[in-house]
């Protein structure tokens, strides 16, 4: 299955539904595949319930079928909730939490390092620098294998050294600071 050519249809679906695609990914279950989807409102306002999942479940179901009928034979769809340690896969996910801690993998070694942890500090089109022990390092995100928030770290890791540099004013509070 090419997630990149379902990606841009299944966002306009959700959209249609009142929701925004965060992350799509596929998995194999036994001889099945499975479509995983983490979605969120499109005012970013309320959180994803249950109740939230099962309309977009259904929703998306019903076009599937009309647009794809063979597909659901051999693929299931999952959809569920960023969640607190919600994904960071587009530069405006790491613009949104500017300020807050996340966790980044890279697919090659940068200066020695593949795994980092730190506090997100600017964001480009192109990379996202993070402080990391008082130390700033730019990854690009061709580089970044998986990256999310990190609430819960964040009150064992040192605080930011550098102050975050902010394309607006009140960058939005991470899930484990509202709660």
């Amino acid at each position: 299955m090419d997630l990149k050519k379902l990606q841009c249809p299944i966002e306009n679906q959700l959209s249609l539904l009142g929701f925004e695609l965060v992350l799509l990914e596929s998995a194999h279950e036994g001889r099945d595949e499975v479509l995983r989807l983490r979605v969120e409102h499109l005012d970013r306002n309320e959180p994803v319930t249950l109740d939230d999942c099962t309309a977009v479940s259904y929703g998306l179901n019903a076009w599937l079928d009309v647009e794809f009928p063979s597909w659901r034979e051999t693929t299931g769809i999952e959809i569920s909730s960023p969640g607190l340690e919600r994904p960071l896969v587009i530069p405006k996910h790491y613009s949104r939490f500017v300020g807050h801690l996340c966790k980044v993998r890279t697919r090659l070694s940068l200066n020695g390092q593949k795994h980092f942890k730190g506090w997100i500090n600017t964001v480009s089109d192109s990379s996202v620098t993070v402080e990391e022990d008082g130390i700033l390092k730019q990854i690009p995100f061709d580089l970044i294998q998986k990256a999310n928030l990190a609430p819960f770290d964040e009150d064992n890791t040192p605080k930011p050294r550098h102050a975050p540099i902010t394309e607006h004013e009140g960058a939005e509070k991470s899930a484990s600071r509202e709660a």
